[in-house]
């Protein structure tokens, strides 16, 4: 056996064309072999009819007076069954996958495959029916003295112990059909033929798929994808071929078939179950892209075959069934866990897709939304993803419910008029915000002096034209950032995996204001669209224009009138930077040392200058102006490689001399061990709702809830806010959030501290410059900003309803409001729900 698979293996590493040729020679030699049977069977007397009675071998007619017809099939190893025959005898025709396995060296495999595949098997089909039928009607089941009337295991065992076993008949005689043919040598050329052959194209095939899969990368072993490399100009598997012959001499060497096969069988067996089931799959659904050639295929037939495959493992031998259905199952859940960066267009993910669209439609069309099911689903605006990791973490943070999140990145462009050009170098200048695009002056040309009547005699088409490329281009940059977010969605570096549940979106807008309105009106799909905002801090505010203040004050004030839930999220010393990626549970940072966030002690500019053009004045075009990209405390190596990459300083030294001053191992949870709420107003409970869900989460386990529940008095003593409490313990029991609850008194009839208005004015509002009702409601903010500053100080994290911005009120007065609550606090929520109720009594 060892010596023919080296006759085998020099065939195959001679390439495919020995091994076409080969197979044709042993086709012939098989074929002749087998006229010997078929005319030998009508030959009983040849050569010797004596030897072949002895044989069992006795021709067709009134000699034949076996009982083939009947099951009694006993040998002394095992009582033989359909299955057990089936075991041996399904690996001589396990070749219907040889096409497939050399499908790569065909010109033609569409066409050439399902022909012959189909072809070799009613051949085949044919020949083995025809030669079971010659073989049992024309012998014995058992010849001799020793033949039982009854054969059961006990008597086969006595027999092969006291040496009186049979020695003719089929069950007996092995090569009896030597004694059929009418010459005994062409079944030995025969059996041998039939052995290399499918030998041969075991060998030849086998080594291919090993090959292409190691090519693939499917599983991270070097030692596998070792076998990936092929030789000479067929790519031949020289590695894979060698393996293969490796394990044939440990099969060989077993020398027993009847043991080996089942096993083989097996392996068939689920091949050809997942191969069915794969076609099913495909057809299930429904992807357009399936389109079997072969007419008369069905996908029931498929998936019968898949189910009748299984049955028929366990059938055979439910042992050997059940280890190689979990093997395979253990190799399918070790794909889906590594992720392989392949893509085959597997059916299970078009099943996915249907799957979704369903869940999505029977989603639709139920009632509205219980508060016993409710949960928040967040439209976080972060612009670039990497420019607000801690933003995106803190609202990955509070996905206990699984709720949807939307990370909404605007690209603002101030004119609507650009040239494809300037808008694809802005992209690439980096610049995450805001985009300057005028028109502009191309190389070479000479419409700098142009007037507006010769600007105005432009063609109506190529304005039209012009404005088509600059939809394209938008398109294109927001399909690109939208990657981009994708990517950092899916950083096996900051997350585990992938952030659960999060989403990228992009949209390009003349305006920050314009780009929210359009997030929030096309976010999400259905019933699975964002009910609460999450935006950042304007940090600027008091150095911005005032258009640009008003924009953001505005967009606060249009998300709460959306009925909306509105989180702005204030955190000056990037303690919501937090690793992701590990977590121990004591809030240990020592699995945590590769994950890096940068200080806010210094800030190393990065900066791109402007150039010039032909007249010595500054283009027009905002990404040729100043750009600072400042190494806040938000970035992390990923950002900083990537920001520095958009902006055309991408060196390896770069960013190896960020690296000391960003390079700081991050935490896995807050400090400290209190989340305080202050509850000012009912706004439907989301206010409450978040931060439980926070402490719920397994990195604020050891943090406790602290509600603070405020009145608001204009009697100094009045004991109010007592009763506030009682009552607000009383709902939080009553609402299963286990808390602490304190009353805080906010007596707006005390005067506010010297140092909170001096505070206040430098912020560039002077007290006596506002009316009645804005010197009110400011003073209590001041006052509530003292009370929160001399209570929650040493607070983790501090929820607190969000003051409504009225359009009454002067530009900035509004940021003043939330500046003086939340500078120099710990990481500070500053929220108000949509005042729908999201708490319920009910479980």
């Amino acid at each position: 056996g060892i010596s023919t698979s080296v006759v085998l293996l020099l065939v195959a590493l001679n390439g495919i064309g020995w091994y076409a040729k080969c197979q044709v020679g042993l086709l012939i030699v098989l074929v002749i072999a087998m006229i010997s049977v078929f005319v030998g069977a009508f030959l009983p007397d040849m050569p010797n009819e004596e030897e072949n009675m002895a044989a069992g071998f006795v021709g067709f007619g009134w000699r034949n007076q076996g009982s083939n017809f009947q099951t009694d099939p006993t040998l002394p190893e095992v009582t033989q069954n359909f299955f057990t025959v089936f075991a041996v005898f399904f690996p001589a025709v396990t070749g219907i996958m040889a096409g497939a396995n050399l499908s790569g060296d065909l010109d033609d495999p569409s066409r050439s495959l399902p022909k012959g595949t189909l072809t070799a098997i009613a051949v085949t089909f044919v020949s083995y029916i025809a030669l079971l039928w010659f073989v049992g009607l024309t012998c014995y089941d058992c010849v001799g003295p020793y033949c039982p009337e009854i054969a059961t295991p006990e008597w086969a065992k006595t027999a092969e112990a006291n040496g009186t076993l049979p020695q003719g008949g089929l069950l007996y005689n092995k090569l009896i059909m030597k004694n059929v043919s009418f010459w005994a040598p062409l079944v030995y050329i025969g059996v041998f033929a039939a052995t290399l052959s499918s030998a041969l194209a075991s060998l030849v095939g086998a080594p291919r798929i090993l090959q292409s899969v190691a090519h693939d990368k499917l599983f991270p072993w070097s030692c596998f994808n070792y076998f990936a490399k092929g030789v000479g100009a067929g790519n031949e598997p020289y590695r894979a071929y060698f393996l293969t012959f490796f394990i044939t001499c440990a099969f060989v060497s077993i020398g027993r078939l009847d043991v080996i096969a089942p096993l083989i069988s097996n392996f068939f067996m689920i091949s050809y179950a997942m191969t069915n089931y794969a076609c099913f799959a495909s057809s299930a659904s429904k992807a357009p892209g399936w389109r079997p050639s072969f007419k008369y295929y069905n996908k029931w037939l498929s998936g019968f075959g898949a189910l009748l495959c299984l049955v028929v493992m366990f059938l055979i031998d439910w042992v050997t069934a059940l280890v190689t259905v979990i093997i395979c199952f253990a190799i399918f859940r070790y794909l889906i866990y590594i992720n392989p960066d392949v893509n085959w267009g597997e059916a299970g993910e078009a099943k996915k897709y249907v799957n979704a669209l369903h869940s999505l439609e029977t989603l639709q069309f139920t009632d509205q939304t219980h508060v016993k099911t409710f949960r928040p689903q967040f439209l976080v605006l972060t612009g670039p993803l990497d420019d607000r990791v801690w933003l995106v973490k803190f609202v990955a943070l509070l996905q206990k419910g699984r709720g949807l999140m939307v990370c909404g990145d605007i690209i603002v462009k101030r004119h609507p008029r650009a040239s494809a050009r300037s808008f694809i170098k802005a992209a690439d200048d980096g610049s995450n915000t805001e985009i300057t695009i005028g028109d502009e002056k191309e190389a070479g040309d000479d419409s700098s002096g142009q007037t507006l009547e010769s600007m105005a005699s432009i063609s109506s088409d190529d304005k039209h034209h012009e404005r088509a490329s600059d939809l394209a281009t938008e398109y294109e940059l927001a399909m690109q950032r939208r990657k981009e977010g994708d990517e950092f969605l899916m950083n096996p570096s900051i997350w585990n995996r992938k952030c659960p549940g999060a989403f990228c979106e992009v949209t390009v807008a003349p305006t920050l204001f314009d780009g929210i309105q359009t997030l929030l009106q096309t976010s999400g799909i259905g019933r699975m669209r964002p009910n609460t905002i999450v935006m950042g801090f304007k940090h600027d505010w008091k150095e911005d224009s005032v258009d640009e203040v008003a924009r953001y004050e505005r967009a606060i004030r249009a998300g709460l009138s959306a009925h909306l839930g509105l989180m702005v999220v204030r955190d000056d010393h990037a303690l919501l930077d937090l690793n992701m990626k590990t977590f121990t549970g004591s809030g240990s940072e020592k699995n945590s040392s590769n994950c890096l966030s940068c200080c806010r002690k210094q800030k190393p500019q990065v900066e791109v200058k402007a150039t010039d053009n032909e007249n010595g004045s500054k283009h027009r075009l905002g990404y040729e102006s100043t750009h600072t990209v400042e190494l806040t405390n938000s970035l992390d190596e990923h950002k900083v490689a990537s920001r520095l990459k958009r902006k055309g300083t991408h060196k390896p030294d770069a960013l190896s001399s960020t690296r000391n001053v960003i390079e700081r191992a991050l935490p896995s949870t807050l400090p400290g061990n209190r989340v305080d709420v202050w509850w000012l107003t009912d706004d439907g409970g989301l206010t409450m709702l978040l931060p439980h869900m926070l402490v719920q989460n397994p990195r604020f386990k050891s943090h406790s809830l602290r509600v603070m529940a405020v009145s608001t008095s204009l009697v100094v003593g009045n004991v109010e806010f007592q009763e506030t409490e009682r009552k607000m313990a009383h709902l939080l029991n009553k609402f299963r959030i286990n808390a602490e609850t304190i009353g805080v008194d906010l007596n707006l009839n005390l005067p506010v501290a010297q140092e909170t208005i001096s505070r206040f004015e430098s912020l560039g509002t002077k007290l006596d410059e506002l009316n009645n009702e804005e010197r009110l409601k400011t003073n209590f903010q001041l006052r509530l900003s003292e009370v929160v500053r001399e209570r929650s100080k040493d607070a983790s994290i501090i929820f607190i309803i969000l003051p409504i911005p009225d359009t009454g009120l002067r530009v900035r007065l509004f940021c003043s409001w939330l500046d003086m609550l939340s500078a120099d606090m710990p990481p500070m929520v500053m929220m108000r729900g949509n005042n729908e109720n999201v708490l319920t009594f009910f479980c």
